[in-house]
């Protein structure tokens, strides 16, 4: 043993350690001689409305707040149909805070499990200066939230603060397990004045959810597990992340699709002294369907699914101008009717509802069969000598919607089509139905495109 190596890495170890523990210091702020601060606290988010406090200010009795519920993170409000449907945008539209180009393409998607990744949500988020929190789609959720930690002295005056940003990517299973996965990176980490060394700024996110209570059905809240870095020194870590996956059991669901609904609050804290903050909210269902993968998916609900077709597409062309001419000229179609409107346009703000041929919902099954029962004599009435030459009788709404012509209001069209692009029209309508995990009872709009 050389005795001259091991003092050598004796030292090493020393001044590192030395490092951890000594005051991290601004130079613009003040010198490593002044006293260290006494606690971090977290102090939420940074926005127009609740700007850094600057350095000499007292911090808000609200953050110094005791809790005996400290350790305990709060859980959100149970949902409710008229909560969930409170938090709905429409598919496409563009998120706020979002860059323009974040819809259009995401370099960021694995091209084999499309889903996005932290890198592409900062990326997406990057220059916001407000808390960003918007699916994307049914499956991809990103999140970005300029955040503060405040470094006190004893009697509650700000010596120093950092600031960062949390940028968090959510990933819901399309099929094959009821899970979401939440995964967040903390980046951009500023610090002014005198903070605590980061190895001593406790600093962690955790995640909570509620359950889901109606007149459709209730569940009870979604599983948590996952870890976070526990001090602003591990969140500076190359690489650091936190992840959780939300799930919920087949057995907690309701309905024969075994739906559970719930919302997830993502919460923060930096002292196990004040209570944990609220971060950001969203609303998740998952089910386990037989008719759209029975081993089980999850979606983000707040984006208003929008099923498409294009009038300059050889597949479906006469199908989509069928569908623009029932939408926006109602009077043109047959079977005639004074005063005849005809949903689904985004613009009528009058969705269609799936409906579904299943044992366990008799009225729905019933509506699937009126449907073609009413379709198939408008057909007959609109061409009494039988069904023409490479055509096919084409309805809308569609005899998978509630506002089918199994209504009986005469609400609906009839058009002879093109018997491929018939076909095609209802393959597409058919997978897309299983590509976006479209229910029974669960309400969507079609746009028509040029």
């Amino acid at each position: 043993m050389n005795p001259r190596g091991g003092f050598i890495s004796f030292l090493a170890v020393l001044v590192t350690a030395l490092t951890l523990i000594a005051p991290q210091t601004a130079l613009a702020h003040g010198s490593a001689e002044q006293a260290l601060p006494v606690r971090a606290v977290f102090g939420g988010d940074i926005s127009p409305g609740s700007p850094v406090l600057p350095i000499g200010s007292q911090l808000p009795a609200s953050l110094l707040e005791k809790s005996s519920e400290a350790l305990t993170p709060p859980a959100p409000r149970s949902l409710t149909h008229a909560r969930e449907e409170a938090t709905r945008v429409l598919s496409g539209q563009q998120p706020a805070g979002l860059k323009a180009a974040a819809l259009v393409a995401r370099p960021m998607v694995d091209p084999i499990d499309p889903f996005v990744t932290v890198t592409y949500c900062r990326q997406a988020t990057d220059g916001s200066e407000v808390t960003v929190a918007t699916a994307l789609d049914r499956y991809n959720w990103c999140a970005m939230r300029p955040s503060v930690v405040y470094s006190i002295n004893e009697s509650g005056e700000v010596t120093g603060t950092t600031t960062f940003r949390w940028v968090t990517a959510g990933k819901a299973a399309r099929t094959g397990g009821r899970t979401i996965n939440f995964t967040t990176a903390a980046y951009d980490f500023v610090d002014s004045g005198i903070v605590l060394p980061p190895a001593l700024v406790h600093l962690e996110i955790d995640y909570t959810t509620s359950g889901y209570s109606d007149t459709d059905g209730s569940n009870p809240a979604c599983n948590t597990i996952g870890n976070s870095p526990f001090t602003v020194h591990d969140w500076r870590l190359a690489g650091a992340m936190a992840e959780f996956v939300v799930s919920s059991d087949k057995s907690d669901g309701y309905s024969g699709d075994f739906i559970s609904r719930c919302g997830i609050q993502q919460v923060g804290r930096s002292d196990l002294n004040i209570p944990w903050l609220p971060l950001l909210d969203v609303n998740v269902r998952m089910d386990s369907s037989a008719y759209v993968g029975s081993s089980g998916g999850a979606i983000f609900t707040d984006p208003f699914p929008l099923m498409w077709y294009q009038i300059s597409s050889p597949d479906h062309g006469e199908v989509a101008q069928h569908i623009r001419d029932a939408q926006t000229n109602p009077a043109s179609t047959f079977p005639t009717k004074a005063g005849k409107q005809i949903p689904g346009a985004v613009s009528s703000r009058k969705p269609l509802h799936r409906a579904v041929d299943v044992v366990w919902d008799l009225e729905s099954s019933q509506r699937v069969r009126d449907n073609r029962t009413n379709r198939t004599a408008a057909c007959a009435a609109l061409s009494p000598t039988g069904t023409p030459a490479g055509k096919d009788c084409d309805e809308y709404p569609f005899a998978s919607v509630w506002e089918g012509a199994g209504v009986g209001d005469n609400n609906f069209s009839v058009r002879y089509v093109d018997s491929a692009q018939n076909n095609n029209a209802g393959n597409e309508l058919g997978t897309w139905y299983q590509n976006q995990r479209i229910l029974g009872r669960e309400a969507f709009f079609v746009q028509i495109y040029s």
